[in-house]
């Protein structure tokens, strides 16, 4: 007979069904709270930026589900938020209505100043048009989701490229993800766990080494040999010649009898 489900199990069966994509998308974002998650210069940008709002993951964590574009919204999010002084979940809102970049600074009533703080020169390139409009006419300025998400990253990233914005934005403008310039200042050590074989989680350390990195050994004994127990030495097989002589004992003394030279004899030497 098949199985009659009660209106509990249902409902049981539901909240089930619909914790698995939260649970996912958790594991997911990993990376943007736990740095040792990190694979990817994108993701030490972003992990670097989550890290530095001051925002706490038990606040950011449910509202990511909501974003559409974490990689590239999030810096623009947080960025609008400690520039505002509004809270997170406001900005998160006013996008998931479908506002534009632009909107919602209009919505919020900011201005584009902050964006272009530490450029006092036309950086060139896709910026020269931009630069000389909120130079000449700032009100008449527009500007797309794209460039917006541009100038944020070109704001966030000069504190750990160790550049000015208008050196990161000229960088930008030649052909450098900000991204990149902030991974080449900031290190790779994602990088070399990838070389050595590390999946994540693993402390930079591959499995199966019982804990010792490669190249060390623990307690003397190296990974993949089995230790010896201190003060036993144990003959192997290939060892004991034709006789039936074993050897036991400190290490210190010599076999006695007429066990020694090649095993031929019968004797049982005891070591002292």
């Amino acid at each position: 007979m098949p199985m009659r489900l009660t209106a509990g199990s249902k409902a049981l069966l539901v909240l089930a069904f619909l914790a698995v994509p939260a649970m996912a998308q958790a594991l997911t974002y990993e990376y943007l709270f736990v740095p040792e998650q990190v694979r990817t210069d994108r993701q030490l940008y972003l992990n670097l930026v989550v890290q530095d709002s001051g925002v706490t993951r038990t606040v950011l964590e449910p509202l990511l589900p909501r974003i559409r574009y974490v990689s590239g919204d999030l810096p623009v999010i947080l960025y609008i938020a400690r520039t505002s002084g509004r809270p997170v979940d406001q900005i998160v809102a006013l996008r998931a209505r479908g506002l534009s970049w632009a909107q919602v600074f209009r919505e919020l009533g900011l201005g584009y100043d902050p964006l272009f703080v530490e450029i006092d020169r036309d950086p060139g390139g896709f910026y020269h048009p931009l630069w000389t409009t909120w130079r000449s006419a700032p009100t008449r300025l527009r500007l797309t989701d794209v460039q917006v998400r541009d100038l944020v990253d070109v704001q966030l990233g000069r504190k750990w490229a160790g550049l000015s914005a208008y050196e990161l934005a000229r960088a930008r403008a030649r052909g450098r993800p900000v991204v990149v310039l902030v991974a080449d200042k900031h290190g790779r050590p994602y990088r070399a766990a990838a070389r050595a074989g590390v999946p994540p989680g693993h402390g930079g350390i591959p499995p199966g080494h019982g804990g010792v990195p490669p190249g060390r050994v623990k307690n003397g004994v190296p990974p993949g040999h089995r230790s010896v127990e201190h003060g036993v030495v144990v003959v192997k097989e290939k060892d004991k010649g034709d006789g039936k002589r074993e050897g036991k004992g400190e290490g210190k003394g010599e076999g006695k009898g007429k066990g020694e030279g090649k095993g031929k004899g019968k004797g049982h030497g005891k070591g002292e």
